[in-house]
Formats: C-alpha cells, structure tokens, sequence
C-alpha cells in the first residue's frame, strides 16, 4: 500500500477525489481537528488558512496535508467530527425510554442545551456551514445518520406522548425538534451581541442555569396537553 495513503490511525489519507474515513482516533489528528474546528467556526472555510492552523499546533502544513490531503477534506473531516463530539457528548439519564415521556423529553432537550454548552464552537461551525449553502452537510452520510438518530428519540419520545395522552396530538417531531434546538443553541450563537446590549453572559453558571430551566419549561407548556 502507498506510505502516503495508509492507514494514520485516526482518518484515513485521502486522494483528491475521495472521502476521508474514520479509524480509532490518533492523538495528532485529534489535535489537528480540535484546532482546526476553532479556525472553522471562527473564520469559516474561505477565511481560515492551513498556515494558521499549523502555526497553533507549532507543526508544519506538510503534516495537516499528509493527514488530510486538501483544506477541503480537513474541513470535510472537521464538520463530522464536531458533530460526532457533540452527539457523543450527549448525556441522557441511563434508560430514557424508562421515563415518562414528559421528562423523556425534558432529558433530551436538557443534554442538547448542556452539549451545545461544553462545544460553542460547534455552533458557530454549523452557522458558517449554513452560510455557504451546507454543501458538506448535504452531501455527509455520517451527519445524515447522526441527526436521523436524534430525531428518531424525538420522535419517540412524542409519540409515547400521544399515545398516553399527556402530549398533543397535532405535534410533529420536526417542528418539536427544531424548537428546542433552536432554543439551545442561539444564545450561544448570539452571546457576543447580548453581552455587549445587554451586559449579559450566557456562559456564567447562573444565567446558563436560568436559561436552561426556561428553555425545559418553553418546551413542555408547548407539548403538553
């Protein structure tokens, strides 16, 4: 096998007309990409530059390309990882489908605010990738499987609901989904703006605790009969 497109134990090098794939997880492309999704989210693909990233790591351009082999795989690579870690990331209470479907519910929406938390930049990610049109997104089995995944909880969740009566019968999983999605991650979108009108940090602990508690309780006067 080619030394340029063996297995790196962590994605496989990719020629320039294919997918990179993942492998167990080797601790220098874990850095790479933990480097590499700060310079994504906040300059975006056409803004961040291999020279930047590199630069971070005190490694050479030479390294991320042997990894990676294009700034459009890296960033390919980047976009699924950050959607893995957040998923991953996500912390339900053992046995959710042993809950009520109320606070089964609740659960998710909980762990979807706390893991947005933990990983902003995976916020800001997704928002500069929504601003080229998701081109990767669109084209990413993986981030297909991994949101297909969440919304078949939620559409669990509420159809326990229905079918015990406590929540309404007129819900869809999407519109419940993207609500309170929508509701956990925009003030993490938006905290540079509200700190500065307002005098307000969403990150401190007290205000991340109200928020959160108001977003859970949005939620269920919205679903509940």
């Amino acid at each position: 096998m080619d030394s340029a497109r063996e297995d790196l134990g962590g994605y496989m090098a990719a020629g320039p007309d294919e997918p990179v794939t993942i492998s167990p997880m080797d601790p220098v492309v874990r850095d790479i990409l933990e480097v590499a999704l700060s310079e994504f989210a906040n300059y975006g693909f056409e803004g961040t530059r291999i020279e930047a990233i590199a630069a971070r790591m005190a490694t050479s351009k030479r390294m991320i390309y042997y990894h990676f082999g294009s700034k459009e795989k890296l960033y390919e690579a980047v976009l699924s990882y950050a959607y893995d870690l957040v998923s991953s990331g996500a912390e339900h209470p053992g046995d959710i489908d042993a809950l009520p479907p109320l606070d089964a519910l609740l659960a998710l929406a909980g762990s979807a605010f706390d893991s947005f938390n933990r990983h902003p930049d995976f916020i800001r990610l997704t928002l500069q990738e929504n601003l080229r049109g998701a081109p990767v997104v669109s084209a990413s089995e993986a981030i297909r499987r991994i949101n297909q995944g969440n919304m078949a909880g939620i559409t669990r969740q509420l159809r326990r609901g229905q079918a015990e009566g406590s929540m309404r019968q007129d819900l869809e999983p999407l519109d419940v989904y993207i609500t309170f999605v929508g509701l956990c991650s925009y003030h993490v979108a938006a905290r540079p703006a509200y700190k500065a009108l307002f005098d307000t940090d969403f990150f401190l602990a007290e205000v991340r605790a109200r928020r959160r508690a108001s977003i859970c309780d949005a939620l269920l006067r919205y679903v509940r009969v």
